[in-house]
């Protein structure tokens, strides 16, 4: 198989007509090209160039190896420059899915500024919770995943094969209709709603294990009559006087008539994280973490730096 080296001599032989200015050109000795034009010839089995005393001159195969050599080193001089870009994250893939509050307050400024700076690069998004994206990172569907973990519900297994950055630690809240008997209240005991109707997320999800056991830790069994996994739902129905409810900041909406409550224990919280595979080369991860560290930062957590109410 020839080589760029082979091919290159060749090319400025042809070119310059001269074996000398050839060598002159390219850095090496004359004897060196030669020994490269000789060594295309045994390989190809074909003889490129008449030789006399004081000149050589291309034979028609030495022509058209020399228009060949021409583009394939330009083809492989553009796949150089294309590695280059894959290198310095101008080019490459990002596939990033996430949950949809974070997806609705961290994602967007990403997406924006990959999109503006990074035409080449292939970025594509999709809405999941953790146990839909952590699996498709962990076989390559996504390259990066925003999720998130309940102080209550910890997820050991996520550390297999993956690396974790810690984005955002936010709060849970209590959200009781403004008229409820406990509003007036600085201080609140979970375990005096235990008579309460409860509106949770759906039965099989982190957020409703979260309330159970948050529950569970005050000696009851919250009655649950109304589930969703739309963040704006709870907030309607406990405006309405037709339940109570505990949500995480990021899910936070301003909504008249709802009364909030910070949860006062440090291991009530939910931690968003961005996750991707430990072995993963790709240099566009970096940046795209780096990205979402600065969207989390800039997250307008208004709540947590109200005078709130707390529950115990």
């Amino acid at each position: 198989m020839l080589t760029p080296t082979q091919l290159l001599a060749l090319r400025e032989v042809v070119a310059t007509g001269s074996l000398r200015t050839a060598a002159r050109k390219l850095g090496f000795t004359p004897s060196a090209v030669s020994q490269q034009i000789s060594s295309i010839e045994r390989a190809v089995g074909v003889k490129l160039f008449e030789r006399t005393p004081r000149s050589v001159r291309p034979t028609p195969a030495g022509i058209q190896l020399a228009r060949r050599a021409t583009r394939l080193l330009a083809d492989l001089e553009a796949a150089e420059d294309e590695m280059r870009s894959f290198a310095s994250a101008q080019r490459g893939r990002l596939h990033l899915g996430s949950f949809w509050s974070a997806g609705f307050k961290l994602v967007p400024a990403l997406l924006a500024a990959f999109l503006r700076d990074r035409p080449d690069v292939d970025i594509r998004y999709q809405e999941g919770d953790p146990p839909v994206t952590v699996p498709a990172v962990l076989d390559g569907r996504l390259d990066l995943a925003v999720v998130f973990e309940y102080g209550t519900v910890p997820h050991s297994n996520w550390q297999s094969d993956l690396d974790l950055t810690l984005l955002l630690e936010e709060p849970l809240y209590l959200l009781l209709p403004t008229g409820h008997r406990l509003a007036h209240r600085k201080r609140v005991q979970i375990s005096e709603l235990a008579d309460e109707r409860w509106i949770c997320f759906l039965e099989d999800t982190d957020a409703a294990r979260s309330l159970f056991r948050i529950c569970a830790a005050s000696g009851f069994h919250p009655d649950v009559l109304f589930r969703t996994n739309d963040y704006n739902l709870p907030f309607e129905l406990v405006r309405r006087g037709l339940g109570i409810a505990i949500v995480p900041e990021l899910a936070m909406i301003e909504s008249s008539d709802v009364h909030v409550i910070r949860l006062a224990d440090p291991s009530h919280v939910r931690r968003v994280s961005a996750v991707r595979r430990a072995a993963d080369p790709n240099p566009l991860l970096d940046q795209a973490i780096a990205m979402l560290r600065t969207a989390a930062d800039g997250v307008d957590q208004r709540w947590l730096r109200a005078e709130l109410p707390v529950a115990l």
